[in-house]
C-alpha cells in the first residue's frame, strides 16, 4: 500500500511538473514570437533607412556628375574667351608695333606683362628680318 501512495505521489509530481514546464514553454515562445516581431520590425526600419540613404546618395551623384559637366563646359569656355582675348592684344600689340608703339606702349595699351611686351617686339623685329631676306 504504501508503494502505491509512493507511485501515486510520483504521478502526481510528474503531472504538476510536466504542466509547470508546458506553462514555461507556452510563455517562453509568447516572448520569443514578441522578440522576433521586434527585430523583424527593426529589420524593416533598417531597410527603409538604407533604400532612403541609397536614392539620397544616388541622387547626390547624378547632381554631382551634372555639376562637373557644368563645371568642365565653364573651364573650357573660359579657355576659349582667354585665348580669343590673348590673340586680341598679341595682335593689337603686333599692329601697334607697326605703328611705332614702345615696349611701354604694349604693356599699357594691351594689358601685357613686360616680358610678353618685349618677346613680341623681338617675334615682330625677326618676322622683318626674315621678309627683308626673301
Amino acid at each position: 500500500m504504501e508503494s502505491q501512495w509512493i507511485f501515486n505521489l510520483l504521478l502526481t509530481l510528474q503531472f504538476v511538473i510536466m504542466i509547470a514546464l508546458v506553462v514555461w514553454l507556452f510563455r517562453t515562445s509568447k516572448k520569443l514570437k514578441k522578440m522576433k516581431k521586434v527585430f523583424e520590425e527593426a529589420e524593416l526600419n533598417q531597410k527603409k533607412q538604407v533604400q532612403v540613404l541609397a536614392s539620397g546618395s544616388i541622387g547626390m551623384g547624378r547632381r554631382l556628375v551634372t555639376i562637373e559637366k557644368k563645371l568642365n563646359l565653364a573651364v573650357e569656355k573660359q579657355s576659349e574667351i582667354l585665348s580669343k582675348e590673348g590673340s586680341v592684344s598679341y595682335n593689337r600689340a603686333m599692329e601697334l608695333l607697326e605703328m611705332g608703339a614702345t615696349i611701354d606702349d604694349l604693356v599699357s595699351k594691351c594689358g601685357l606683362i613686360r616680358a610678353e611686351a618685349e618677346l613680341i617686339n623681338l617675334l615682330k623685329k625677326e618676322s622683318r628680318r626674315n621678309s627683308d631676306y626673301h
